[in-house]
Protein backbone atom coordinates (compact mmCIF):
# COMPACT_ATOMS: atom_id res chain seq x y z
CA UNK A 1 0.00 0.00 0.00
CA UNK A 2 1.53 3.27 -1.08
CA UNK A 3 2.11 6.26 1.18
CA UNK A 4 -0.89 8.23 -0.13
CA UNK A 5 -3.31 5.38 0.52
CA UNK A 6 -1.78 4.89 3.98
CA UNK A 7 -2.39 8.57 4.69
CA UNK A 8 -6.07 8.25 3.75
CA UNK A 9 -6.49 5.05 5.78
CA UNK A 10 -5.10 6.80 8.86
CA UNK A 11 -7.23 9.87 8.19
CA UNK A 12 -10.37 7.75 7.85
CA UNK A 13 -9.73 5.82 11.04
CA UNK A 14 -8.86 9.03 12.92
CA UNK A 15 -12.21 10.52 11.88
CA UNK A 16 -14.03 7.43 13.15
CA UNK A 17 -12.11 7.23 16.43
CA UNK A 18 -9.01 9.23 17.35
CA UNK A 19 -7.96 6.63 19.92
CA UNK A 20 -7.49 3.77 17.42
CA UNK A 21 -3.90 3.23 16.32
CA UNK A 22 -3.27 2.18 12.71
CA UNK A 23 -0.25 0.14 11.74
CA UNK A 24 0.55 -1.42 8.40
CA UNK A 25 1.30 -5.14 8.56
CA UNK A 26 1.11 -8.28 6.49
CA UNK A 27 -2.67 -8.57 6.66
CA UNK A 28 -5.83 -7.03 8.03
CA UNK A 29 -6.02 -7.79 11.74
CA UNK A 30 -6.87 -6.26 15.08
CA UNK A 31 -5.52 -6.21 18.61
CA UNK A 32 -8.66 -4.95 20.41
CA UNK A 33 -7.03 -4.82 23.84
CA UNK A 34 -4.32 -2.56 22.37
CA UNK A 35 -6.85 -0.45 20.41
CA UNK A 36 -4.79 -1.14 17.29
CA UNK A 37 -5.65 -2.28 13.79
CA UNK A 38 -3.22 -3.55 11.17
CA UNK A 39 -3.94 -2.80 7.54
CA UNK A 40 -2.74 -4.32 4.30
CA UNK A 41 -4.52 -4.59 0.98
CA UNK A 42 -3.20 -8.04 0.11
CA UNK A 43 -4.79 -11.36 1.03
CA UNK A 44 -5.74 -14.72 -0.45
CA UNK A 45 -8.45 -14.72 -3.09
CA UNK A 46 -10.44 -17.29 -1.11
CA UNK A 47 -10.55 -14.88 1.86
CA UNK A 48 -11.75 -12.06 -0.40
CA UNK A 49 -14.50 -14.13 -2.00
CA UNK A 50 -15.70 -15.61 1.31
CA UNK A 51 -15.82 -12.21 3.00
CA UNK A 52 -17.58 -10.60 0.02
CA UNK A 53 -20.15 -13.42 -0.13
CA UNK A 54 -20.78 -13.19 3.60
CA UNK A 55 -21.34 -9.42 3.39
CA UNK A 56 -23.87 -9.99 0.58
CA UNK A 57 -25.58 -12.63 2.70
CA UNK A 58 -25.99 -10.18 5.58
CA UNK A 59 -26.92 -7.11 3.52
CA UNK A 60 -27.44 -7.27 -0.24
CA UNK A 61 -27.61 -3.46 -0.40
CA UNK A 62 -24.07 -3.02 0.94
CA UNK A 63 -21.98 -2.33 -2.16
CA UNK A 64 -18.75 -1.19 -0.52
CA UNK A 65 -15.58 -3.01 -1.47
CA UNK A 66 -13.64 -5.57 0.53
CA UNK A 67 -10.80 -3.21 1.43
CA UNK A 68 -13.01 -0.55 2.97
CA UNK A 69 -15.23 -3.13 4.70
CA UNK A 70 -12.16 -5.06 5.84
CA UNK A 71 -10.75 -1.96 7.55
CA UNK A 72 -14.15 -1.23 9.11
CA UNK A 73 -14.36 -4.88 10.19
CA UNK A 74 -11.09 -4.50 12.11
CA UNK A 75 -12.40 -1.32 13.76
CA UNK A 76 -15.58 -3.29 14.49
CA UNK A 77 -13.52 -5.76 16.51
CA UNK A 78 -12.58 -2.92 18.86
CA UNK A 79 -16.17 -1.76 19.27
CA UNK A 80 -17.68 -5.24 19.66
CA UNK A 81 -14.87 -6.92 21.61
CA UNK A 82 -15.92 -8.83 24.68
CA UNK A 83 -13.07 -10.46 26.57
CA UNK A 84 -15.35 -13.28 27.73
CA UNK A 85 -15.85 -14.37 24.10
CA UNK A 86 -12.10 -14.82 23.60
CA UNK A 87 -12.04 -18.32 25.14
CA UNK A 88 -14.82 -19.58 22.85
CA UNK A 89 -13.15 -17.95 19.84
CA UNK A 90 -9.80 -19.58 20.63
CA UNK A 91 -11.43 -22.97 21.10
CA UNK A 92 -13.37 -22.65 17.83
CA UNK A 93 -10.39 -21.47 15.76
CA UNK A 94 -8.25 -24.29 17.14
CA UNK A 95 -10.96 -26.80 16.18
CA UNK A 96 -11.26 -25.32 12.68
CA UNK A 97 -7.48 -25.41 12.29
CA UNK A 98 -7.36 -29.06 13.36
CA UNK A 99 -10.16 -30.05 10.97
CA UNK A 100 -8.40 -28.20 8.16
CA UNK A 101 -5.05 -29.88 8.90
CA UNK A 102 -6.78 -33.26 8.92
CA UNK A 103 -8.25 -32.39 5.50
CA UNK A 104 -11.83 -32.55 6.82
CA UNK A 105 -12.43 -28.95 5.68
CA UNK A 106 -11.46 -27.28 2.42
CA UNK A 107 -10.05 -23.74 2.31
CA UNK A 108 -13.49 -22.47 1.36
CA UNK A 109 -15.27 -24.37 4.14
CA UNK A 110 -12.72 -23.18 6.70
CA UNK A 111 -13.32 -19.56 5.70
CA UNK A 112 -17.10 -20.00 5.61
CA UNK A 113 -17.06 -21.25 9.21
CA UNK A 114 -14.51 -18.64 10.30
CA UNK A 115 -16.48 -15.59 9.12
CA UNK A 116 -19.48 -16.88 11.09
CA UNK A 117 -17.68 -17.17 14.43
CA UNK A 118 -19.40 -14.75 16.83
CA UNK A 119 -16.39 -12.41 17.21
CA UNK A 120 -15.95 -12.25 13.43
CA UNK A 121 -19.65 -11.97 12.63
CA UNK A 122 -20.14 -9.16 15.16
CA UNK A 123 -17.25 -7.17 13.68
CA UNK A 124 -18.59 -7.64 10.15
CA UNK A 125 -22.08 -6.60 11.20
CA UNK A 126 -20.62 -3.47 12.84
CA UNK A 127 -18.69 -2.69 9.62
CA UNK A 128 -21.75 -3.06 7.42
CA UNK A 129 -23.94 -1.01 9.75
CA UNK A 130 -21.33 1.76 9.93
CA UNK A 131 -20.87 1.81 6.15
CA UNK A 132 -24.59 1.93 5.45
CA UNK A 133 -25.20 4.67 8.03
CA UNK A 134 -22.22 6.71 6.81
CA UNK A 135 -22.42 6.05 3.07
CA UNK A 136 -21.06 9.39 1.88
CA UNK A 137 -18.09 9.22 4.24
CA UNK A 138 -17.35 5.64 3.17
CA UNK A 139 -17.69 6.36 -0.57
CA UNK A 140 -15.22 9.22 -0.20
CA UNK A 141 -12.61 7.04 1.51
CA UNK A 142 -13.27 4.04 -0.71
CA UNK A 143 -12.29 6.24 -3.66
CA UNK A 144 -9.15 7.41 -1.84
CA UNK A 145 -7.84 4.07 -0.53
CA UNK A 146 -8.61 1.75 -3.41
CA UNK A 147 -11.06 -0.55 -5.00
CA UNK A 148 -10.46 -3.98 -3.51
CA UNK A 149 -8.11 -6.10 -1.51
CA UNK A 150 -5.70 -7.77 -3.91
CA UNK A 151 -4.15 -11.20 -3.83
Amino acid sequence: MNIIKRFYVKQMVRQIDKTIKVKFGKCLQCEPTENTIYVNNKTDIIDIVTFRDYVKEINKKCKFNTLLLGILHEIGHIYTYNEQDEEEYTRDTELLSLLFKEKKLSDKQLNEFYVRLPLEANATKWAIDFAMQNARFCKYYQNKIGKEISK
